[in-house]
């Protein structure tokens, strides 16, 4: 039998105009793109795997809807891995993070996001992005 490795991820997304861009980053190789994710360590949460994943692999801080978009799955180091994918509002890109001079990261319209993306599962979850967040706050959020 196959191990399974449970992992968490997020979407990362912005509101541009009336689309929605998502931040992709380059895999660990640098052949492919993805999301920010990672093994989800005992002791520690799905939401916090997030979180740190995020700020390692992108260099980004964000809020994180409560419920996850969705799971995907691929096949990875002789097992299968089961990714947990929360959507995340980023709040803050920083200069500066552990993973920079491994990772490109870009900011790309989430239908052409879910193209480019290796794994078509999760090309499907970053298609479901406009109907599961609010547009209408987050260009709120901008008006002081």
């Amino acid at each position: 039998m196959n191990p399974c490795f449970i992992q968490a991820g997020a979407i990362a997304w912005r509101p541009v105009g009336d689309r929605i861009d998502v931040l992709l980053i380059t895999t660990s190789s640098g052949k492919n793109l993805t999301i920010p994710k990672g093994l989800i360590d005992p002791g520690f949460t799905a939401e916090q795997t997030v979180h740190n994943e995020a700020f390692e692999e992108a260099g980004i801080r964000g809020s994180l809807q409560p419920t996850p978009v969705g799971m995907y799955r691929f096949a990875k180091w002789g097992g299968i891995c089961d990714v947990t994918v929360y959507l995340m509002t980023v709040n803050a890109m920083l200069d500066d993070y552990p993973e920079k001079a491994m990772r490109q990261r870009m900011w790309v319209d989430h239908r052409q996001a879910a193209i480019q993306v290796k794994h078509a599962g999760l090309g499907a979850l970053i298609l479901k992005v406009p109907e599961n967040v609010d547009m209408q706050d987050e260009k709120c959020s901008d008006k002081g």
